[in-house]
């Protein structure tokens, strides 16, 4: 899938200036760690489903919100995901087979805890504008 870098500090500092206000950033990037979970289960149950209209929302969620929070990893991994089952027929829907959707959502959830111990690592960094 992706190799991108799991965050991106450039993307926290450019968000950082556009705010203009370190605790304004730091309230964000909480409310992002703290809604990750949530997006993540809500990809899962989505899968269990096997409703692809709440998934493509699901990982469009995941994935404009991760770009935002500077979550580049996720983002990607987001948006392949967001192609790959946006290239599939739509009636019926063609899910992949279910090790596969295992595998799919062991690396989300593995990816999405390693991007909030990073953002949890950025935060104890000084986050100020530059």
């Amino acid at each position: 899938m992706t190799t991108a870098p799991v965050l991106d500090a450039d993307a926290l500092g450019r968000l950082g200036e556009q705010l203009g206000d370190t605790d304004m950033l730091c309230r964000f990037i909480h409310r992002y760690e703290a809604m990750l979970d949530q997006r993540v289960e809500r990809l899962q149950r989505a899968l269990t489903a096997r409703d692809h209209e709440d998934w493509m929302d699901a990982v469009l969620s995941l994935k404009t919100s991760s770009a935002l929070a500077g979550a580049e990893a996720l983002s990607r991994l987001a948006a392949e995901l967001q192609e790959d089952f946006a290239s599939r027929p739509p009636t019926p829907v063609l899910w992949p087979a279910m090790e596969r959707l295992t595998e799919i959502m062991e690396c989300v959830r593995r990816l999405a805890a390693e991007t909030a111990r990073q953002l949890r690592l950025f935060l104890q960094q000084d986050p100020s504008p530059a």
